[in-house]
């Protein structure tokens, strides 16, 4: 590390920098791509309008099935990538992308997350994720946006049925309280002050973000920031040991292995903000 609290190049493997951004208080950001080489274009384009490549250090690509294309796409936007020649599922591909990184926290995104906020905003919430991961505040950080959260969000519904207004969700929660707590957390897709409305399991923390108790809000693998020991560790290692018999593609997900009592049993906590990254394929 140089006098200005800069890592050098020559200190991380697979040249997995891009050059000048790499400092040691910002995290590295790590992006898996699988196929749909147009989609993921969409999302760096987006990343590189919004000057998100001048906000973190290390950046690594990683793809599944390497081929021509994939690299011709990284070098397009000047970024290292490495891979492997066949598909390893999202649990596979998200172990190898994090393991051939260095940085201690990692900003981990897949091919179809555009960035809708401004470069500004964006450095707020990764600047406040990254040190709230760093210092164990929390264990995961959620970048997902709050008021866009895009496509394949069906979680929000299933929170309105038992916390939205009317007599059905009253029923529903009093009927089933143990689902309605392990629907809590999405509150905050819902609702602009979730810590009233379930303050025994969301904190607004005093520079605005909310901490949120794992007993009411899962696991997810999309936009999130996160510890990398504690990434390969623990919920990697963790996703193994316990493979879900349901998949995607054949292969374990993560979500599906660690979605379950142990996780809101953990006694973890997610932080989130208004976010930075919605989901469009």
């Amino acid at each position: 590390m140089n006098a200005d609290n800069t890592i050098t190049g020559a200190q991380v493997p697979h040249e997995a920098q891009r050059t000048g951004h790499l400092t040691g208080a910002r995290p590295g950001l790590g992006l898996l791509c699988w196929k749909n080489y147009n989609t993921f274009a969409r999302a760096l384009e987006s990343y590189e309008r919004a000057g998100l490549f001048d906000l973190v250090g290390e950046t690594l690509v990683w793809f599944q099935e390497i081929d021509d294309e994939a690299r011709a796409l990284a070098s397009r936007f000047g970024l290292p990538c490495d891979g492997s020649p066949d598909n390893r599922g999202i649990l596979g591909g998200f172990k190898a992308l994090a393991g051939a990184m260095t940085s201690d926290v990692l900003l981990l995104l897949e091919n179809d997350l555009p960035l809708i906020e401004p470069q500004a905003e964006a450095a707020r919430q990764i600047a406040l994720a990254t040190r709230a991961v760093r210092a164990g505040d929390v264990q995961v950080f959620r970048l997902r946006h709050t008021a866009e959260p895009g496509q394949k969000f069906n979680t929000l519904e299933q929170s309105r049925r038992y916390h939205g207004a009317g007599l059905a969700p009253l029923i529903r929660r009093t009927l089933r309280p143990g689902k309605a707590r392990r629907l809590a957390g999405t509150s905050l897709y819902a609702e602009p002050l979730p810590e009233l409305a379930f303050p025994d399991l969301v904190t607004r923390m005093p520079e605005g973000w909310l901490k949120i108790s794992a007993a009411c809000l899962p696991w997810t693998n999309q936009s999130i920031m996160v510890r990398r020991d504690f990434f390969l560790e623990t919920i990697i290692a963790g996703a193994q040991a316990r493979p879900s018999s349901r998949t995607v593609n054949g292969f374990p997900d993560i979500e599906k292995e660690w979605n379950t009592p142990r996780w809101r049993a953990s006694g973890w906590t997610i932080g989130a903000d208004t976010g930075l990254f919605t989901h469009l394929r």
